[in-house]
């Protein structure tokens, strides 16, 4: 009976050491336990024994291949802290990605973008006929004449028509008036890409893509600018201060760096990075 106990304390304590030896060689470590904001995401770094891994954040999962036991990737930025947690096997790990700091709203910034880009196609006449407009009220119109109240719907009319017209003639370079959560391209028009991270209703960030070549053709680098601006505007940037500071860094730029120096303008910061094919704005807060 002895001899027998001896044997299952034997197999037990075998059948242990296996275990902890199998635990032993898996692994899932992250770099850091908090992650913080890096243009419209958090880049989570860490080590796994496994071939893959897989993560849920709060606006994005998705599943990264390790390589040479290290694995990367990145998580759309929020504007309230999110827990992201991670599996590797039976293993599993949560880390947090502090909240960053919205945009703007969404809608009320892609609106404003609309609208200017749909002025910009008009006349210059038609832009101060557009603007110059005030719609009337109830109580306005029943202060005037018939006849003012007739030139005052004529007018509502014409401005109602050119408005329409340039909204049609600028369809390619409008942004949705909706985009799920996350990041998500809002707009290719020409050369130009534009990327958005939303969060609900808040507007997390705008990224701008354009091939580095493109700057080299006249019409290319002036639709960038015109959109660099416009993006900027829609989320309280001042155009003038941005684009003068934008030109500025890029005489300054130096062949070998990838990145410049960030651009700031009523609390919106403009971060340009570049790769050896294409030029990256990340447009935030």
């Amino acid at each position: 009976m002895i001899s027998l106990m001896k044997k299952i304390l034997t197999a037990i304590s075998a059948l242990a050491l296996s275990m902890v030896l199998v635990a032993c060689g898996n692994k899932l470590t992250t770099t850091k336990s908090t992650y913080h904001q890096s243009g419209m995401v958090a880049v989570i770094k860490g080590e796994a024994s496994s071939k893959h891994i897989h993560y849920r954040a709060a606006n994005q999962q998705g599943t990264k291949k390790v390589n040479s036991g290290t694995f990367a990737f990145s998580v759309p930025i929020t504007a309230s802290k999110q827990r992201v947690r991670i599996t590797a096997g039976d293993l599993k790990r949560t880390v947090t990605v502090t909240a960053a700091t919205p945009l703007a709203d969404y809608q009320q910034a892609a609106n404003k973008y609309n609208m200017a880009v749909a002025l910009s196609s008009l006349t210059t006449a038609q832009q101060k006929q557009v603007t110059s407009f005030k719609a009337p009220t109830k109580a306005s119109l029943a202060t005037m004449t018939p006849a003012e109240q007739a030139s005052t719907m004529q007018a509502a009319a014409t401005v109602k028509a050119l408005m329409t017209k340039a909204t049609n003639a600028t369809k390619s370079q409008q942004l949705p008036s909706h985009v799920s959560d996350g990041v998500h391209q809002v707009m290719k028009h020409g050369v130009v890409r534009v990327r958005a991270n939303v969060d609900g209703k808040h507007l997390m960030g705008y990224t701008m893509i354009i091939p580095v070549k493109a700057m080299k053709n006249k019409a290319d680098a002036k639709q960038f600018g015109t959109t660099l601006a416009l993006l900027g505007t829609s989320a309280g940037a001042n155009a003038k201060t941005v684009m003068k500071k934008f030109a500025k860094e890029t005489k300054d730029q130096r062949d070998s760096q990838t990145t410049m120096k960030t651009i700031k303008s009523n609390g919106v910061k403009f971060n340009v990075g570049f790769s050896t094919s294409d030029i990256y704005v990340y447009i935030t807060k």
